[in-house]
């Protein structure tokens, strides 16, 4: 089992510096948005909450859209796994107006975009000294 995570961490490697960037800067801009649905919920401020989750929703759709099953593998699969638990609980966030569906995709994501920032912190040093 060890052994297919770190052929899977090495698959994850081969993408460039650029796309693991992008994928973080989504990861974040997710965050912030669900971050920014919430207060809208607290504060009764229906037009945020809503602008806020339908962006949150649209960058994990997409997110969950690229997924590229060849290359991936198990990793994608999982990452399959967790954003069609994230959409349906971000889903429900709106339409009851809960912050209380807001807490597990908010644990997913950030636990993610820390996996996506490691990645990125270990694949600079190699694009340097591509240069």
């Amino acid at each position: 089992m060890v052994t297919q995570y770190a052929r899977q961490y090495q698959q994850t490697q081969i993408m460039t510096a650029s796309s693991v960037q992008i994928v973080v800067l989504l990861y974040d801009a997710a965050i912030q948005s669900i971050e920014l649905a919430r207060v809208g919920i607290e504060s009764n401020n229906i037009n945020d909450k809503g602008r806020f989750l339908g962006r949150a929703i649209s960058i994990v759709g997409e997110l969950n859209s690229v997924l590229d099953f060849e290359r991936g593998g198990e990793i994608a699969v999982s990452l399959r796994r967790l954003y069609e638990y994230i959409l349906p609980e971000l889903i429900a966030a709106n339409a009851r107006n809960s912050t209380a569906h807001l807490d597990g995709p908010l644990r997913c994501l950030k636990t993610l975009r820390e996996g996506w920032r490691e990645v990125a912190v270990r694949q600079q040093p190699a694009v340097g000294a591509a240069r």
